[in-house]
């Protein structure tokens, strides 16, 4: 299982640090003293003051540079002053005597993870073995408490261990932060040493997790082939609800229950948890929430608010309300649902690209309309309105930018009907059974009422009349612009002519 990690620092000159690498994000809220650590897959480190944006970002053909502006990128000043240079030699030393420490603690976090995994295989085994007792036996009670015994020495063994390493890496980040406040304070960018050693640490760091995201070679463009069932299943007694697994490293999983009045939001660190409905946590919303299309992205929820057309971000790290928005015409309280009905009306989507809304409208006369959003602000990035009429359809989501839709929620076996590519706007409507959706696993009762897709997985979700269920996605790669290419070579021209 993937783990992020939230450090406390005592330090107050930046408001905001995010570190990128190619697997992690380490961003420092200096004004909250936190650290959180995240997903990226683009390389770039970069540093915010409080109140102006002083970014030092690594481009694969460029130097690093400073950028004293949004707008604008300017290059490093040939003379320094000499107590500048002195703040920057000093942040240099600092981050060079971290090399050896932090591979130390990378070794030492690695021999945890290998006694979690140890401990893990022999509470399965126990597990397997107690299954075979009679469940009123003595030797059942004796072999459940011996399993248990067991597993609480791994964990606080392990426990114990990883709260030294994390006092540890606390002291050493704080270290990196001040680094980075010397020379933010002296808007200069670090030198080439400078440069090895922050991209360095960086790795360091990211191996230094408990466990991190592998590396994928299947980026998009890519389009779905075919949906086979994984034989998972969690019964959860419920027969509607939403299910999402936070697809960043380390993201949790988060469960809500029902399709109307909800405002709790749970919280589960594996399915085998949720199973047995051993939660690790709950969050109480400030609103209401209805329909079964949220998602959570980024350690926050995003929903449909209750008897409203608005959409809402909750953060779950900081337990508070950031932002709502209202999509202007959409059909709400059952008025463009899927088919199952039950306020599905507004459909939350991710995927490689990043966070969706699916919905219909008034003016688009319900059919589908696709709304791309800026998960910071809400804001409303672009929009496409398809053909697809959205009650006849069973659920939708989204893979590289490819809304994909079912024929039913209730049929077994189904198949996706409607595909919609944003990418270059084309519509398609399948051929009966081309792409196969299961919708049910051992052939039960099917009453699907959420379908979503978790990108870092490549898995797809569903919440199956009180049932969680788990599938895997095969794609392959394309040409995006087969169609709409003249509106995208048009586009290409305006940019030239601007740049002459």
């Amino acid at each position: 299982m993937r783990r992020i990690f939230v450090f406390t620092l005592f330090c107050s000159v930046l408001a905001v640090v995010p570190v990128k690498n190619d697997d992690c994000t380490y961003e420092f809220d200096m004004e909250h003293n936190l650290i959180y650590v995240s997903c990226s897959r683009n390389v770039s480190l970069t540093i915010k003051e409080k109140d102006g944006a002083i970014s030092l970002i690594q481009d694969p053909d460029e130097k690093l540079w400073f950028e004293t502006d949004e707008n604008g990128k300017n290059q490093l000043p040939d003379r320094f002053s000499s107590k500048s240079t002195k703040k920057l030699k000093d942040a240099a030393r600092i981050l060079k005597r971290m090399k050896s420490t932090i591979g130390i603690r990378m070794g030492t976090l690695e021999n945890i993870t290998a006694t979690l995994a140890s401990g893990d295989s022999d509470l399965r085994n126990d597990l397997t073995n107690i299954k075979q007792y009679p469940p009123t036996s003595t030797l059942m009670r004796e072999s459940m408490v011996a399993a248990l015994q067991n597993q609480y020495t791994y964990l606080q063994h392990a426990m114990l261990a990883l709260n030294a390493e994390m006092k540890e890496m606390v002291e050493m980040m704080s270290s990196v932060a001040t680094a980075a406040q010397k020379s933010v304070r002296s808007q200069l960018a670090m030198n080439d040493k400078v440069q090895e050693d922050v991209l360095l640490i960086l790795a360091s760091l990211a191996k230094a997790n408990v466990t991190k995201i592998e590396r994928k070679t299947d980026f998009c463009p890519q389009e779905l082939v075919s949906i086979k069932s994984d034989n998972t299943e969690i019964p959860v007694g419920i027969a509607q609800g939403s299910f999402a697994v936070d697809p960043i490293p380390g993201g949790q999983i988060w469960v809500t229950y029902g399709y109307s009045d909800i405002n709790e939001i749970f919280q589960y660190k594996s399915l085998e948890l949720l199973k047995y409905d051993v939660e690790k946590g709950t969050h109480k919303l400030p609103f209401f929430c209805e329909g079964t299309g949220h998602v959570v992205y980024k350690n926050s929820l995003f929903c449909h608010k209750g008897m409203s057309n608005k959409i809402v971000k909750y953060n779950l790290l900081q337990k508070k309300w950031e932002k709502e928005i209202a999509l202007d015409n959409a059909g709400v309280h059952n008025k463009y649902p899927y088919q199952s009905g039950k306020f599905s009306d507004i459909d939350f989507a991710v995927d490689e690209k990043g966070l969706w809304v699916i919905y219909a409208t008034t003016y688009s006369n319900g059919n589908i309309v696709i709304v791309k959003l800026n998960d910071d602000t809400l804001e409303i990035l672009e929009t496409w309105v398809t053909n697809i009429p959205k009650t006849k359809v069973g659920n939708a989501f989204m893979i590289c930018g490819i809304m994909y839709a079912t024929d039913s929620y209730e049929n077994i076996p189904t198949f996706i009907k409607y595909s919609f590519n944003t990418n270059n706007g084309g519509s398609k409507v399948l051929k009966d059974n081309q792409i196969i959706f299961p919708n049910t696993i051992d052939d039960k009762f099917a009453k699907n009422y959420m379908l979503d897709y978790n990108p870092i997985q490549k898995k797809l979700y569903a919440w199956n009349h009180g049932r969680v269920e788990v599938y895997s996605v095969s794609s392959k790669s394309y040409y995006p612009f087969q169609v709409g290419a003249n509106r995208v070579k048009r586009r290409n021209s305006r940019k030239k002519r601007k740049r002459n």
